[in-house]
């Protein structure tokens, strides 16, 4: 899937593209071998275990904990060294089930579970992002102030049946008349927007950013006020026969994560200043940005940082089924899904 550019770099967001991924690589998950052996296949100098660590975007905001955890050696407290594997062509999702990497980033319950779906051999163990920040958007100047004046117009994103699936159910809950028509951007969401390419399209925080540089106005819709369940934002998969092998090793990550997040929202700045040091290609300034919005998407209100809501997954895939969006193995659309099995909190901190 082509990846949209801005500034030099991928912008084609959590959400969408991760979905998209995960609908293509289904199958090479069902055939590859995801055994990537025990422990002590990876030991490293100085007693710690070497951990492969899949990144799903570009390093950003959301990325503090973890880059905390590792900058003030909550990994090495546990006995793991923490090796990234940076985003690339493959998804980071691809990555865990084959067995390419340990444990790693899925963008939302939505990408999560079209892998559980498909298949792929992989389990949720820790809830980075509550809450999905992402919402759809129109020019402030279009005159749009619902869902339902997007019938008939345009929406500009990744070609994904849940798009369209979740564009239109706001459209219908709002009180409009018919359905939008969806294209496939080749910029990013703000420049389709500017140019009007695309009368609606999905953006993130740090999209509220780059527009606020030229003083770009949105108005925003949020897809829970128009009846779509709730979506996460960042969880961390494992794959499963490494983490039945090795649970102290699944068990000390989470430690680590739960630190380093939780000071993320204790001490922001902090965490920051550790994305900062240890992904020195990131925008210092963005990221301060980035954070102050997305705080209260990190407010998790089942639990300490980290805790999963298996209630809340199951409502999710109970809307996708509704939306037949969410479909098995065989490509096909699902009438019932039990996310149980695919989701755990066993490995969080007692």
């Amino acid at each position: 899937m082509a990846r949209n550019t801005r500034e030099g770099a991928p912008v084609s967001r959590r959400s969408v593209i991760r979905l998209g991924s995960a609908l293509t690589v289904g199958a090479l998950v069902l055939t590859a071998c995801s055994d990537t052996g025990g422990a002590e296949n990876t030991a490293s100098g100085g007693g710690l275990t070497t951990v492969t660590f899949a990144l799903d975007y570009l390093p950003g905001a959301t990325h503090n904990g973890l880059a905390y955890a590792m900058q003030k050696g909550l990994f090495a407290k546990e006995g793991i060294k923490i090796k990234i594997l940076p985003v690339g062509t493959t998804p980071s999702d691809a990555l865990i089930g084959t067995g390419q990497a340990q444990f790693g980033f899925t963008s939302s319950y939505a990408s999560a579970l079209t892998n559980f779906a498909a298949g792929m051999p992989v389990k949720s163990i820790f809830l980075a992002m509550p809450h999905d920040p992402s919402v759809i958007s129109v020019l402030k100047s279009s005159g749009i102030t619902s869902p339902a004046g997007l019938a008939g117009k345009t929406y500009g994103g990744y070609g994904t049946p849940m798009e369209l699936a979740l564009i239109n159910a706001m459209i219908a809950k709002a009180g409009g008349h018919g359905t939008v028509k969806q294209v496939v951007l080749s910029v990013g969401s703000i420049e389709a927007l500017k140019a009007k390419k695309v009368d609606a399209a999905s953006t993130w925080p740090d999209d509220d950013y780059t527009a606020a540089q030229d003083g770009t106005e949105f108005t925003k819709f949020q897809p829970t006020d128009y009846g779509v369940a709730e979506n996460s934002g960042v969880l961390v998969l494992a794959n499963n026969s490494y983490a039945q092998k090795n649970p102290k090793i699944a068990s000390g990550l989470a430690k680590a994560l739960r630190e380093g997040y939780q000071a993320a929202i204790d001490d922001p700045k902090a965490a920051n200043a550790a994305l900062v040091a240890q992904f020195p290609s990131v925008n210092p300034k963005l990221v301060d940005f980035t954070t102050r919005v997305q705080a209260k998407d990190m407010v998790n209100s089942d639990g300490p940082i980290g805790t999963q809501s298996v209630q809340k997954m199951q409502a999710y895939a109970d809307w996708m089924i509704k939306q037949e969006t969410l479909t098995g193995a065989n490509g096909k659309a699902l009438k019932s899904f039990d996310v149980t099995p695919f989701v755990t909190n066993t490995y969080l901190p007692k």
